[in-house]
């Protein structure tokens, strides 16, 4: 069976279960905090998958990791994620779960990347340009990149603008190509 699938499920039932207990927004934060730890701790995904590590300290590492936020349906469904011996689809399960809660609650996920910092202002504008267009709430994240070097990049759900200098470089770089073919 596909990860994809696998996570899907996991996460469609995960989602189902916190908002028949009220505390999918709850988990939701909880999520951020998973997804935020697998990517500062690229060891967390080779203990969770080891077999000599035993459940209850993968269990305990998961409790860590969620942070504030993790509760008693967030180590429930740890629990069970360890027990049917799926740790290797813990960050897919999570980050599925995020998808499903934005969609089911209206959020857009709108990451801007420019070269330069912009001020809060800027952020404001953009967050409600976003809001007004697509007529849902935005989370935005931000975030700096020079090796875009000037412009910017704007990704709204899965669509992206690409709008920076380091995109329009390369154009001119493969029509330069493409013309000394001919």
């Amino acid at each position: 069976m596909s990860e994809g699938v696998i996570a899907g499920r996991y996460a469609t039932a995960l989602y189902k279960y916190c908002a028949e207990h009220g505390v999918a927004t709850t988990l939701y934060k909880t999520a951020e905090e998973v997804e935020k730890a697998f990517i500062s701790t690229p060891e967390l995904r080779k203990t969770l998958i080891n077999p000599v590590v035993p459940a209850k300290d993968k269990i305990s590492i998961m409790m860590t990791v969620g942070g504030k936020n993790a509760d008693k349906y967030f180590e429930n469904f740890v629990r069970l994620v360890v027990d049917k011996k799926r740790e290797e689809y813990m960050r897919e399960i999570f980050l599925k779960y995020s998808q499903i809660y934005r969609k089911k609650n209206n959020i857009s996920l709108v990451e801007v990347t420019t070269a330069v910092e912009i001020d809060e202002n800027m952020l404001k504008k953009i967050t409600s340009i976003i809001s007004s267009r697509t007529e849902s709430k935005v989370e935005l994240k931000y975030k700096i990149d020079l090796a875009i070097i000037g412009g910017f990049v704007l990704k709204i759900d899965s669509q992206q603008l690409d709008a920076s200098i380091d995109r329009e470089l390369k154009n001119l770089r493969l029509k330069l190509v493409n013309s000394n073919k001919v």
